[in-house]
């Protein structure tokens, strides 16, 4: 499965899997806080 990004996306997929819209969202937010700092220690 491709991931486009935005917030339609991540809605249907919520939709589609079943998944709570508002926390799949905070944890994407974890997750892309989680890559900026790995991505700033390595100097990317």
């Amino acid at each position: 499965m491709v991931l486009v990004g935005g917030r339609t996306s991540v809605r249907n997929a919520a939709e589609t899997f079943g998944l709570d819209y508002a926390n799949l969202l905070e944890a994407l937010g974890e997750l892309d806080d989680a890559w900026r700092d790995w991505r700033s220690c390595r100097g990317w």
